[in-house]
């Protein structure tokens, strides 16, 4: 097949979705397609990602006037598939979407994200925002020939399924070929540690969940990258931003990772972060709050949910003992590659593409 595959996106910043589409197309590549990367970006530069760069100069401008170029482009390539990660509507997409066979990817509940917006605004712009997205979201999904969320939850929510296409549940995977177990069983220290990466100002991390499990198990040490505040309990230590070799060293004296906990505040109950990939790619049994996508069918021994009321956090303890000398192997973890995630999306494609 011919892929083109289409995102709005700074990938100059090489950020966790341009390596993740790098991760993706690798393997279409691989298993004999060829693909054509088209990248609208507010600043043009190099990146990871090899792609043809459309400079946006204005959105709004982007929004109502075609570009000429993107649609010459695609048109010599003649792609059997464009694969266009989710944005909002514009008049070019619009004659994407009536010439070729575009399958969208839905990274969140974007319908929900829209209105919460406008509740915590309460403005007649807000408002404006929020119909206007709706009405110009409809345009898009009416005419897709399939849809690809990454969670269950997402495909099966009534904004998505409504629309009645071809619809696939594929979770986000990574390159287990990149990553080598760290963990070491043997590593002596006197307490355990707990280490969590996230991101300033993201309520749904939950580190205010983190900060209250500090106070709770004086007897464990936990560790923040990615943020920094001022030390008030004496067993969590705030790191601030690090660059990957100044996080590995931190994280190897470290024997169980804590991934996202509050993502019911998305209202969603489902997810499979990238960050917890790599956890576990890395060897760490990994402590999470939602449900994972990868893993609806099975129970693995080396994921635990903490539930949002914390009711559960003596059987948390009891998985922090029995796992902290636990190594997960790239045996157990299969499902999160790219190799296997990837091979499902192709299938998808080519059922896309039979069926005209």
């Amino acid at each position: 097949m011919k892929i083109a595959y289409i995102l709005y996106h700074d990938i100059a910043t090489n950020s966790g979705v341009t390596k993740k589409i790098k991760d993706q197309v690798e393997q279409w590549r691989k298993n004999g397609h060829e693909v054509q990367i088209y990248a609208i970006v507010p600043r043009e530069g190099s990146s990871i990602l090899e792609a043809r760069q459309y400079l946006v100069t204005s959105p709004w401008k982007d929004r109502i006037f075609k570009n000429c170029d993107i649609l010459h482009d695609l048109e010599n390539f003649n792609p059997d598939i464009v694969y266009y990660r989710y944005d909002i509507w514009t008049r070019t997409l619009s004659k994407i979407l009536h010439k070729y066979n575009v399958i969208t990817e839905f990274n969140t509940l974007d319908v929900h994200e829209f209105l919460l917006l406008f509740k915590e605004r309460r403005t007649i712009r807000s408002l404006l925002i929020y119909l206007a997205y709706r009405l110009l979201r409809g345009l898009i999904l009416k005419n897709v020939k399939g849809i690809v969320a990454v969670t269950k939850e997402i495909a099966d929510d009534f904004s998505v399924a409504k629309y009645q296409k071809k619809t696939a549940y594929i979770p986000n995977g990574i390159n287990l070929n990149e990553y080598q177990t760290i963990k070491n069983p043997e590593y002596s220290q006197s307490r355990i540690g707990l280490f969590f990466m996230g991101t300033p100002n993201q309520p749904w991390h939950g580190v205010d969940i983190i900060e209250k499990l500090a106070m709770y198990l004086p007897q464990y040490d936990f560790h923040i990258a990615g943020m920094y505040k001022e030390r008030l309990v004496p067993n969590l230590y705030w790191h601030g931003y690090l660059q990957k070799d100044d996080y590995i060293k931190i994280l190897k004296q470290c024997h169980i990772c804590v991934g996202t906990l509050a993502l019911y505040r998305k209202n969603l109950t489902e997810a499979c972060p990238i960050k917890v990939r790599e956890y576990l790619a890395y060897g760490y049994p990994t402590i999470i709050g939602y449900n994972d996508t990868s893993f609806l069918n099975s129970n693995p021994d080396f994921l635990f949910y903490l539930k949002p009321s914390l009711d559960n956090i003596d059987e948390m303890v009891n998985f922090i003992e029995k796992n902290k000398k636990r190594v997960v192997l790239h045996d157990e973890i299969k499902t999160i590659s790219t190799e296997y995630t990837e091979k499902q999306r192709l299938l998808f494609f080519k059922a896309i593409v039979n069926n005209q």
